[in-house]
C-alpha cells in the first residue's frame, strides 16, 4: 500500500465535523482490503478490530474531519473541496493509523488491537461520542499522535502529565433595543455593552487560563443602532475545574454589564474538552522505546482527552519542522510526507513490546 499516495487522496478531500462521509467511505475501502473488521461509530467515523489472541485490547486513534478554510498550500494534490482544508494534519494523522493496519495485517502479532478513526475532532466533540461503543471491549490503553511544525521533523515529543488545556467554547450575546441613530438614546446598544464587556474581561486577565474571543457578530445596518450582539470565543486551562469557575465568573460579569446598561446577556457553552493527561507509566514505555522530548504543556485543547480520562492513554507531537514554522490551523500548514512511516514505526513499536511481555 502506498500511504503517500492515501495521505494525498485525504488531503484533496477534506470534510468537516461529522460530515466526512467520503473519507469514511475511502478508509473502509482499504479495511476491507486488508480484510479487517470494522463498524461505523459516531455516525461518520469507523472502529475497526483486530483480535490477535486472548486478553485486553490496545486503541490507536486518528481524527478525520479539517476545517473550513481555503488552502494556500500550492501543492499539487491540494484540497478540491472548496473552502475547506486539511489545516491541521488530521489527513496524516488517518494515513498513520492506516500504515499500522497494514503491517498489522501482514504480521498479525498475537495482541487484540482497535483502530478509532474518530470524527468531529476540530468541533462537536466526537471523541466523547466514541466512548458508549467503546464499552464492550476490555481496553487497557489508547494511544494517538499529532503532528506540528513547532518541533523539528520526526521528532517524538510530549510529557507526563497535563500535555493540553481544557478547552471550552463559550458565546456570550447582549441584547438591547435598536433605534435609528439619529435617536440613539432611544436605543439600548448592545455593542456598546459587549465592548464594555471585553475590555473587563481582557483588564482581569490573571494569567492562570487563556480567555480569548475570536470573532464578534453586533448589528445590521450602520445607522441602526445594534439590538444584538454576540461574542464567540474559548477558555483554557490547566484543569477543567478552573475552566467551570471561570464560565461562572463569565456570566456573573455579563449580567452585571447588561444590568447597568438595560441590556440582556445570554451566555451558551458549547464544546467541553477537558485536559489531557499523558499516562506516566505510558510515558515512561514510551520512553524505553523511542527518543522523547519532553515538552510543556500547550494550551492547545484535544477531545482525545475524553478517552485519556476514561482510560490510560498518552499523546505525542510528531514534528514535522523543516525551519520554518507557519503553525496549526494555517492556509499553509502542510507536513512532510516523510512523516507518516515515523509515525507508523513509533505505534508498531508499542505493538512489539507488548508482544515481549506476554
Amino acid at each position: 500500500m502506498n500511504l503517500v499516495e492515501i495521505r494525498h487522496k485525504l488531503h484533496m478531500m477534506p470534510e468537516i465535523a461529522f460530515r466526512e462521509f467520503k473519507t469514511q467511505a475511502y478508509i473502509k475501502e482499504l479495511l476491507t482490503d486488508f480484510a479487517i473488521e470494522y463498524e461505523e461509530v459516531a455516525g461518520t467515523g469507523i472502529l475497526a478490530r483486530w483480535e490477535g489472541g486472548e486478553g485486553p485490547y490496545i486503541l490507536f486513534r486518528a481524527d478525520m474531519d479539517a476545517l473550513p478554510m481555503s488552502e494556500e498550500t500550492g501543492c499539487e494534490f491540494s484540497s478540491r473541496n472548496e473552502g475547506f482544508m486539511h489545516a491541521c494534519g488530521h489527513d496524516v494523522h488517518m494515513s498513520v493509523l492506516l500504515g499500522l493496519v497494514e503491517r498489522v495485517s501482514i504480521y498479525r502479532p498475537p495482541v487484540n488491537i482497535l483502530f478509532l478513526f474518530q470524527p468531529a475532532e476540530e468541533a462537536g466533540g466526537g471523541a466523547e461520542l466514541c466512548l458508549k461503543p467503546l464499552e464492550k471491549y476490555p481496553i487497557e490503553e489508547v494511544w494517538a499522535l499529532h503532528v506540528t511544525d513547532e518541533y523539528p521533523e520526526g521528532t517524538v515529543n510530549t510529557r507526563p502529565g497535563v500535555l493540553f488545556a481544557s478547552a471550552y467554547e463559550i458565546d456570550s450575546t447582549f441584547e438591547g433595543r435598536s433605534a435609528h441613530v439619529a435617536f440613539f438614546k432611544q436605543g439600548r446598544d448592545a455593542v456598546e455593552g459587549a465592548m464594555e464587556f471585553l475590555r473587563r474581561i481582557y483588564e482581569s486577565d490573571t494569567g492562570e487560563y487563556v480567555l480569548r474571543f475570536g470573532l464578534i457578530e453586533g448589528g445590521r445596518v450602520r445607522n441602526v443602532v445594534p439590538d444584538s450582539c454576540t461574542l464567540y470565543g474559548t477558555i483554557r486551562a490547566v484543569d477543567v475545574s478552573i475552566t467551570e469557575r471561570v464560565v461562572a465568573e463569565i456570566e456573573k460579569l455579563g449580567k452585571r454589564v447588561a444590568d447597568g446598561r438595560e441590556l440582556r446577556y445570554l451566555q451558551k457553552v458549547g464544546s467541553r474538552y477537558p485536559q489531557l493527561v499523558v499516562n506516566r507509566g505510558l510515558y515512561e514505555k514510551l520512553c524505553r522505546l523511542v527518543d522523547v522530548n519532553q515538552v510543556e504543556m500547550k494550551y492547545t485543547g484535544e477531545d482525545f482527552a475524553f478517552l485519556a480520562l476514561r482510560y490510560p492513554g498518552l499523546m505525542f507531537w510528531l514534528g514535522t519542522g523543516r525551519g520554518e514554522m507557519v503553525g496549526l490551523h494555517n492556509s499553509r500548514f502542510l507536513p512532510s510526507d516523510s512523516v507518516i512511516e515515523k509515525g507508523v514505526d513509533v505505534f508498531w513499536k508499542v505493538i512489539t513490546d507488548r508482544t515481549l511481555s506476554l
